[in-house]
């Protein structure tokens, strides 16, 4: 019998790609992730904590001894962090303002430096910003805001990029 094979690791380091796509814009479109005003958060960020979390249907059978449940709704929360310093000039604290809606683009596994291309696989997942929050100071570190992203579509995940 072979052994199976190994499949490949990416560190995140490097290779993890995240874009702010504004309402009423294609966010699987290259010509517009290349584009204004699409913004580049992947850098500004210190934190992207996604967590998708599914509930359970009960599906008890009268006479059988083992309690069957089915899949039922998920929920998706995110939280992010990101630093701060100048409002006017910072990226995601002046793109990701209270109420602001769009899509953020999550592509994994290819450098970071790499263009938007055509058939490249992104997660999908339209927003409303949360309130901005100033985090408290912290001894030999820098100025933060975390945020929460309220998940208001259906995700959309391994799309592929289109022209």
């Amino acid at each position: 019998m072979a052994a199976e094979a190994v499949p490949l690791s990416v560190a995140f380091d490097g290779n993890l790609r995240i874009a702010f796509v504004p309402s009423g814009s294609s966010a699987k479109s290259v010509a517009i992730l290349a584009a204004n005003p699409v913004k580049d958060l992947t850098y500004s960020l210190k934190k992207f904590d996604s967590q998708i979390t599914e509930e359970t249907i009960d599906d008890p059978r009268l006479t059988l001894k083992q309690k069957l449940t089915q899949p039922g709704k998920s929920s998706q929360t995110i939280e992010i962090q990101y630093v701060f310093g100048d409002p006017t000039t910072d990226t995601a604290y002046s793109t990701l303002v209270e109420g602001t809606k769009g899509q953020i683009v999550l592509r994994y596994s290819i450098d970071n430096a790499t263009a938007w291309t055509v058939g490249q696989l992104v997660d999908i997942v339209t927003i409303q910003c949360g309130k901005q929050r100033k985090d408290a100071p912290v001894e030999n570190g820098v100025q933060t805001v975390t945020q929460t992203l309220f998940v208001t579509g259906v995700t959309q995940s391994d799309v592929a990029l289109v022209a």
